[in-house]
């Protein structure tokens, strides 16, 4: 069985952000936080999807 990692980042960015949207009241910094981990998730996803597709052989 193949994983998807590229979902699993893609929903890792979107509770990132929904996370420091929460916290938000509560640490001064969160969504900075929040957007920040967002981003190197949303690489990350990026990566596994570059990575996952077949390139041809010249």
């Amino acid at each position: 069985m193949k994983k998807n990692y590229t979902l699993m980042f893609l929903m890792f960015f979107v509770a990132s952000i929904a996370g420091g949207l929460a916290l938000k009241s509560i640490f001064d910094y969160s969504m900075l936080v929040g957007v920040g981990l967002g981003s190197v998730f949303l690489l990350c996803s990026a990566f596994f999807a570059g990575k996952s597709q077949k390139t041809p052989k010249a």
